[in-house]
């Protein structure tokens, strides 16, 4: 895999509908807090509140000519340089490595392009493939979050992660090597 494929380009109206496919797909709902199917006027005020917001990015991530997925900073805070973020791949059958290439270039982006120090992630627990993604690119557990959300009349834990700009820096050379 050549990671010159790969790109991220900011959310437009146009990708709308495909972002919405992507978003209601069970493998999508299923790890997310918000796992109800989200109506056309509830993710049109979603994009909306996007474009308004000054706390939140999001961006496509393309492989040549054709969108993969979606990452999303919100709840940028500039004066102390952190924020949180979420992603999925909603292509079914992506490149091999995508994940990877998704991480690398959205990592790079908010460190190095925004200035960042610190990207959180919130991991619902029974999500392990999600958590061992996390600790790859770098991310260390800062705690649990007990019975913090229900899903299917079941109370789970979130596994609050976060990653630092200098120990992104080390993690991606590894990275970069492997895709």
């Amino acid at each position: 895999m050549d990671l010159t494929n790969y790109r991220l380009e900011n959310l437009t109206e146009p990708y709308l509908l495909q972002v919405l496919t992507w978003r209601n797909q069970p493998h999508v709902r299923e790890m997310m807090y918000t796992d109800h199917l989200i109506t056309k006027e509830e993710h049109e005020k979603w994009f909306e509140n996007v474009i308004r917001s000054n706390e939140s990015i999001v961006k496509l991530l393309f492989y040549q000519e054709t969108p993969l997925g979606l990452v999303q900073f919100n709840h940028i805070h500039e004066r102390f340089k952190r924020c949180y973020w979420g992603f999925y791949i909603g292509e079914k059958n992506p490149p091999n490595k995508t994940g990877t290439a998704l991480g690398i270039l959205a990592l790079d982006y908010i460190f190095l392009k925004q200035g960042l120090e610190k990207v959180l992630a919130e991991v619902i627990e029974n999500n392990t493939r999600s958590f061992h993604y996390h600790k790859k690119l770098g991310f260390v557990e800062e705690g649990r979050f007990i019975k913090h959300i229900i899903k299917h009349n079941q109370a789970l834990d979130v596994i609050p992660m976060a990653l630092f700009n200098d120990e992104w820096q080390q993690v991606r050379t590894k990275l970069k090597g492997e895709v």
